[in-house]
């Protein structure tokens, strides 16, 4: 009787953690962290119990060992390039932290996670989100939402990803008759854009057109032609009003782009945000050129970035960077072809397995595909103009997700197999 208890404690812990993962993640600095670290803890005890108590072995999964795969994979390239190169022994935390992630496949496997904690928590995450973006830039004043509890690129991707996580929702309860669920699920969808729109990132919005159109195909058989056009007109509305809006700066922000990419064309002028991040991903290239294998490592990287300024390749802006402000890049210049392709693996792979279970009639399966697919894809478009994983919220928000993704979906498929 105990032990049903502890059980269900333990249940209700790990599915409260999950839960609370959603609605903290941009509501207090370093909101990303609490509840991935509690589970960590919490899934590395229970692996040794359950390996080393019960003696008992953990039954893999072939989706399962790929994914522990990919993610030793990765850190591996930050450890070669480690000792290839040397460097500081904390460029190896946030990577580790991906490795201490792979014990919650067991865990969510023995305490799965309820279904109704993330179609809950999610748009209550988004609605947070959103309101907090108000709150720091009509309340604050500050000129970009999110900061200083994270950095403002960061929090702004985000908080896109709630909002387009709770327009999947949207489709799962329009497709399940709950008006009321439906609507403020839309709702959320709105306040997680905005929460976007006003962090002033623009690298979240270049795959809004993409994503929309990715989750709206992918139930173009399910929904009527009408809810179609009523969630795009909302959407389009909202984006319309928050353009037009001179307090969101969205307008202003589009414009400087237009004059900063002319800039650069013309004057080679890499003093500027968009001038800089082109002088960062041609230093990315060149240094590509020199060692593609390895790459230079994270010290040598920045060395010969600094190399580059003083022969007047790149501009002093550009060169105060720590990074490419493009994962990809990065990845190449620092830890070359081998990281390059770790990177992909790690993207890509669980990509693929979410986008092959878009396709099932079970519509809680389907949900949880295209959350997860969504998910991978939005990050890869971040990465583009962001060095998303260099920052430990990157590496949390992306790496937990696919996580806890992979997890339901594999518990969910049990259930109705």
């Amino acid at each position: 009787m105990n032990q049903v208890k502890n059980n269900d404690k333990l249940l209700t812990l790990v599915n409260a953690a999950v839960g609370f993962f959603f609605i903290s993640v941009l509501s207090v600095k370093g909101g990303y962290n609490y509840a991935p670290i509690l589970l960590m803890l919490i899934g590395l005890g229970h692996l040794i119990y359950y390996r080393f108590g019960k003696k008992l072995k953990w039954e893999m999964s072939a989706d399962e060992k790929r994914l522990i795969l990919i993610y030793i994979f990765y850190f591996s390239l930050f450890v070669i390039s480690f000792l290839v190169h040397g460097g500081r022994s904390r460029e190896l935390d946030n990577p580790l932290r991906i490795i201490f992630l792979l014990p919650l496949l067991l865990l969510f496997k023995q305490y799965p996670i309820r279904f109704n904690v993330l179609s809950h928590c999610i748009p209550i995450g988004a609605f947070v989100a959103g309101a907090i973006a108000l709150y720091d830039r009509f309340i604050l004043h500050s000129p970009m939402a999110f900061t200083p509890r994270i950095m403002h690129i960061q929090g702004g991707d985000i908080s896109m990803s709630l909002g387009m996580f709770s327009l999947i929702l949207t489709v799962y309860f329009a497709l399940k008759t709950d008006k009321k669920l439906t609507a403020l699920c839309l709702f959320a969808t709105l306040f997680g854009m905005l929460g976007s729109f006003l962090s002033t990132a623009r690298g979240g919005w270049i795959g809004i057109p993409f994503i929309l159109v990715l989750i709206l195909w992918t139930y173009r058989q399910a929904i009527s032609r009408k809810f179609l056009i009523l969630i795009g007109s909302v959407i389009s509305l909202t984006i319309a009003i928050a353009v037009a809006t001179p307090e969101t700066k969205i307008q202003e922000r589009i414009n400087a782009a237009e004059n900063e990419i002319s800039a650069y064309i013309e004057h080679n002028d890499g003093s500027t945000s968009v001038g800089a991040r082109f002088d960062m991903w041609k230093s990315a290239l060149l240094m590509a050129r020199e060692k593609p294998i390895f790459g230079w490592g994270m010290e040598g990287a920045g060395k010969e970035k600094q190399r580059q300024f003083e022969q007047g390749i790149i501009s002093e802006y550009s060169a105060q960077f720590n990074h490419a402000h493009n994962q990809f890049l990065d990845d190449l210049s620092k830890r070359g072809i081998l990281g390059l392709a770790a990177l992909l693996a790690v993207l890509l792979i669980p990509l693929v397995f979410f986008l092959k279970h878009t396709g099932n009639p079970i519509l809680e399966i389907k949900t949880i595909a295209v959350l997860g697919a969504i998910h991978c894809t939005s990050v890869i478009f971040y990465s583009i103009s962001q060095g998303f994983f260099t920052h430990n919220s990157g590496n949390i928000f992306y790496f937990f997700l696919v996580v806890v993704f992979y997890g339901m979906l594999a518990q969910l498929k049990r259930e109705h197999n």
